[in-house]
Order: structure tokens, then C-alpha cells, then sequence
């Protein structure tokens, strides 16, 4: 799954002036503070037919934060395949794999959060984000989602880290490019 910057950016690009409740929509369902069977859930990833059970959700999106709970499902199954087959560093299974991915993904939000321009002042804007749009799902919890935007916010800014050198920026900018591209094909392609 991608981390929280990738999440951002991508939505940065598919809509630069978008509401607050779609960047927060954007990162709603890695908030989940549930056991591992539950986030599963959530991304639709024990749904018979992933694309099918994404669209239907896509068409019921009716508001800025549903929307960015799309995206964000969008992107982490982008993100998988493009890891696949653009990284010398394959997906595994086990601890021992998963301790060497958090690491990388920790360098790539911390370098990214730092070197971007618009992340401070949008994590604000989401740490004081009145939650007008949100909109209650099965899983995720307003609280669940407000702990987690200003936990993750307190992280990026005490930790300055360099790049990933296996996921180095050009990594993320062309899957940032790319997904944002996809997306916004797909999405203006849902009704057709």
C-alpha cells in the first residue's frame, strides 16, 4: 500500500482544488485501527470481483470524502502492480519482508512530506478539518480517522529522512503521474 504522501499527491493531482473531506477521504482507509481482517475488508480485497465491487462503490460515491475513499482504493491496487513490475524489490510475505518495506515506505513519506511544498499546510488543514463531509462507513470511525491524520502528521514532521533507494523520487513521481492519469480515466469512464 502506498503511505500517506503518495496518497496525497495523487489526489493533489487528480484534483489540485479539491475539498478538504477528499484529501481526507484520501487516506480514511489505512486509518482503520481494527485487526488486519477488518482493513482487508475495507479495501474490498475479499470482494469475488475487486474492479466490479470498486465501481459500485465509485457510483455510489456521492460526496467529496466517499470519493477520496475511491481514490484511495484506486491507488493502492495501482501501486501493487506497478511495484511488480518496475522494482527490483519483490512483494513477499513474512515479518522479515514486511519490517524492510515499512522502512522503505517510512523514507518515502518522510522525503516526500519534507520536499513538498503543500504538505504542511494541507496536513493542518485536515488536523482542523470539522468533518462536515464525513460520511459513516462500516469500518471507519471519524475518530479512528482524525487519530491517525494527526499521528501521522506528528511523525512527518519529527522525522526528516533521506530518499528511498528503492523507491527513489522519480519512482514516486511517475507512479503518482500514473496513477492520477488512470484514475481520472477510469473514473470519467465509470458510467459508460
Amino acid at each position: 500500500m502506498p503511505v500517506s504522501m503518495i496518497h496525497l499527491s495523487v489526489a493533489k493531482k487528480v484534483n489540485p482544488d479539491a475539498s478538504i473531506d477528499f484529501y481526507v477521504g484520501t487516506l480514511a482507509p489505512d486509518a482503520i485501527q481494527k485487526p488486519y481482517e477488518i482493513k482487508h475488508k475495507v479495501h474490498l480485497y475479499d470482494a469475488p470481483d475487486w474492479e466490479d465491487a470498486l465501481r459500485k462503490f465509485a457510483l455510489k460515491a456521492n460526496n467529496d470524502y466517499l470519493k477520496g475513499i475511491v481514490l484511495h482504493l484506486f491507488a493502492d491496487k495501482k501501486f501493487h502492480a506497478f511495484w511488480n513490475e518496475n522494482t527490483p524489490f519483490p512483494f513477499r510475505e513474512g515479518k522479515e519482508f514486511w519490517e524492510k518495506y515499512m522502512e522503505q515506505n517510512r523514507k518515502i513519506d518522510s522525503y516526500a512530506y519534507h520536499n513538498t511544498e503543500w504538505a504542511y499546510t494541507l496536513y493542518k488543514k485536515m488536523e482542523n478539518w470539522d468533518y462536515s463531509g464525513y460520511i459513516e462507513t462500516e469500518f471507519i470511525t471519524k475518530d479512528d480517522v482524525k487519530l491517525s491524520i494527526k499521528g501521522q502528521h506528528k511523525w512527518l514532521m519529527e522525522n526528516k529522512l533521506d530518499s528511498s533507494p528503492v523507491f527513489p523520487p522519480s519512482f514516486v513521481e511517475k507512479l503518482v503521474d500514473d496513477t492520477a492519469e488512470d484514475f481520472n480515466k477510469w473514473f470519467s469512464n465509470l458510467n459508460s
